[in-house]
């Protein structure tokens, strides 16, 4: 069917089905948002995709909420023919150029998320679908082998639908990358060489390095810590904090996951002492 914009009920939308690629909602935009509805304002229709069961929400998490806020039965909607896969690749690069900003951590969790589900395609190909550069994507993949939440591939297909071996496409990204540069042919020769050089995923104390830097942007989750040999305590008590730096003051959760944590400090402190 062709794409149309129709009003449909909030109840026959899922929006539990994966397709949100943001690390959270906002929930001021949330609350801005059911306001200026309430207000009579006319916001852009939220994009769903339906496979003749169900409607897959791909774009406009924050509207939809709004709306359910206000109690409203319906919500206007740009309908397109497709599945929850459709969906979700929509929704990976939905809010590059519109909508609320997306924070690093926010582009971050859509690469992982693509890595996840499409582990086979190209770091190219996944880039532009998440609207990322090539170099997010190919962090996100080694630190994710290293996890062990994705397999390491052998071969990739590219954007062309042809399959190609994983070195062959870390040559050509080398390649391009060196014919970029305003640096000399003989030191960007130099440069491939040295990169070509490493292992696929980068020596271990590169991501080791790598796994630092994420778990300090709390982009790593106590799960993933497990399987990190050489996690430490701190880590882990940097993850936690994580979480709750990203939640917002006013959530009703936090007074209570601040005082069990003062709870376990306080005798543990006494002990040290």
């Amino acid at each position: 069917m062709a794409d149309e914009v129709q009003q449909i009920p909030l109840t026959e939308v899922d929006i539990y089905g994966g397709t949100q690629t943001r690390v959270s909602t906002h929930e001021d935009a949330i609350v801005s948002y059911a306001e200026e509805m309430e207000s009579g304002a006319v916001f852009p229709p939220i994009t769903v995709y339906y496979d003749g069961a169900k409607y897959w929400l791909a774009d406009g998490f924050h509207r939809f909420l709004a709306a359910q806020r206000l109690n409203l039965s319906e919500i206007n909607a740009e309908v397109k023919a497709g599945a929850r896969g459709d969906a979700l690749k929509f929704a990976l690069g939905a809010n590059a150029t519109n909508g609320l900003y997306r924070s690093h951590a926010d582009k971050r969790n859509s690469v992982e998320i693509a890595l996840e589900e499409w582990p086979q395609l190209s770091n190219s190909v996944l880039s532009e679908l998440c609207k990322v550069s090539d170099e997010l994507v190919r962090r996100c993949r080694h630190t994710m082998e290293k996890l062990q939440r994705i397999e390491p591939q052998t071969e990739v297909v590219g954007k062309d639908g042809k399959r190609y071996s994983v070195k062959s496409e870390r040559r050509t990204s080398i390649s391009e990358s060196a014919a970029g540069t305003a640096n000399s042919s003989a030191g960007a020769s130099a440069r491939a060489a040295k990169k070509d050089a490493l292992a696929p995923g980068g020596s271990q104390v590169e991501l080791e390095a790598e796994a630092r830097k994420l778990i300090r942007e709390g982009a790593v989750k106590h799960a993933d810590l497990d399987r990190l040999s050489s996690a430490t305590a701190l880590d882990y008590a940097e993850t936690a904090l994580n979480v709750l730096n990203r939640m917002p003051l006013e959530d009703p959760r936090r007074p209570a996951a601040l005082q069990r944590i003062q709870a376990w400090l306080e005798p543990q402190l006494l002990v040290q002492t």
